[in-house]
């Protein structure tokens, strides 16, 4: 399975990912120059070798590469995941997140190995473990390669935990082949790690779904839920649970004040969006669709992952509840606007508000700049004639003296 996207919108451009992506690829150039017969090449002083390692080394290793099939792997993985954790934690500091990670992973692999290793592969998979842990909820676009070819979405945390288990565990239980298992099991443990922590004292920015939240939320329900179990009635006496006492009904492990119940409107969102995700998978598509309208009654900004979201407007705009549709493409368009059919969306966005909701001024902008992205015959013009169509209707625009 090789991972091609995210779901995860940006906030900002990674240009730090964009980077160490580019340092990678021109030190891999670099080494690809030929050398004297019968002499090491250069870079073989810049390895990690455990036998002799030296501080620099450690940094140095991660950003030389075997051939071009190992830096190609590893340079896919890090755009993948490298845009949105760089995103999330700043320039400055994803630099020093990779750079430690390569650090950690050379470590944990000096530990356990003699062979010099070289590659950046230990550094990405710090990254991808941050990934993990901060965005557990997105979706990963995978092509498969294995039985059938096809592109397909898969959760984030099945994947990497997939990848994890597979690529590195078994194969390093099993040694049959020469990768440096230990530096990916290290860096992914390190990436995994600081991000948790980093999260839990509220040092990177916080959302609702990283992994400390939903832990958070899982533990406020196991909370009300023992509460409940051992004699507390949250009807008969509002508000927490007293302190344990030997009172009847509460046994050992009472000795603190139990936490307040999780918040109905928080627990009502991340149950909406589960049964969405839910009825995706099984294709009923008027049922997310139904559930999305009540997701959206209690929180209008609720935005569901890419593929979710341009599937529930399709099928809003089929249910002909065109303003219901409009709303879910327009924050498609405000949280995806790299989306790579971008001018499909922007050509339905301005037929509904031609055809249906007589907004022709965002019609027209909308048709417009569909237009400049459009190719196909077909849809070029169905944009032209609907812009024809709509301009005797647009309010005239002042002249000026």
């Amino acid at each position: 399975m090789i991972p091609l996207r995210t779901d995860s919108p940006l906030r900002h451009t990674p240009y730090m990912n964009w980077a160490l992506i580019a340092v990678n690829v021109v030190v891999f150039l670099i080494q690809q120059a030929p050398h004297p017969q019968n002499q090491r090449p250069w870079y073989d002083a810049y390895l990690l070798d455990p036998r002799a390692p030296a501080i620099l080394n450690y940094f140095t290793y991660a950003f030389l590469h075997q051939g071009f099939l190992h830096i190609a792997g590893n340079m896919l993985f890090l755009y993948v995941f490298g845009n949105n954790v760089n995103d999330k934690m700043g320039h400055i500091g994803y630099l020093g997140f990779y750079l430690a990670g390569g650090v950690f992973a050379g470590l944990a692999y000096c530990a356990t190995a003699h062979a010099p290793i070289l590659g950046a592969s230990g550094a990405i998979a710090a990254v991808v473990g941050a990934y993990l842990i901060l965005f557990p909820r997105s979706n990963i676009t995978v092509l498969n390669i294995f039985i059938f070819i096809g592109l397909f979405e898969l959760a984030s945390f099945w994947f990497i935990i997939v990848f994890f288990l597979f690529q590195d565990v078994f194969m390093l239980m099993t040694a049959s082949d020469n990768v440096a298992h230990m530096a990916h099991i290290g860096g992914t443990v390190f990436g995994m790690a600081i991000c948790f922590v980093l999260l839990w004292f509220q040092l990177l920015p916080r959302d609702q779904y990283d992994v400390v939240a939903l832990f958070k939320q899982w533990n406020r329900r196991r909370v009300y839920r023992d509460a409940v179990n051992s004699g507390w009635n949250p009807y008969l006496t509002p508000g927490p649970p007293p302190r344990a006492g030997p009172g009847p009904g509460f046994g050992p492990g009472w000795a603190q004040p139990v936490p307040p119940p999780p918040d109905p409107r928080t627990t009502r969102i991340l149950d909406l969006r589960n049964a969405i995700t839910e009825a995706l998978a099984a294709h009923d598509l008027p049922r997310a669709a139904e559930l999305y309208m009540q997701l959206k009654a209690i929180d209008p900004q609720q935005i569901l992952s890419r593929q979710a979201q341009l599937d529930v407007a399709n099928q809003l705009a089929g249910q002909q509840l065109y303003p219901q549709a409009a709303d879910a493409y327009e924050l498609f368009l405000r949280h995806y606007p790299k989306f790579e059919q971008i001018e499909q969306v922007e050509l339905m966005l301005g037929l509904i508000y031609a055809r249906y909701l007589s907004q022709y001024e965002r019609a027209r902008n909308y048709l417009v700049k569909a237009l400049a992205r459009l190719h196909g015959d077909r849809e070029v013009s169905m944009a032209r004639t609907e812009l024809a169509r709509i301009e005797p209707l647009l309010t005239p625009r002042p002249t000026g003296a």
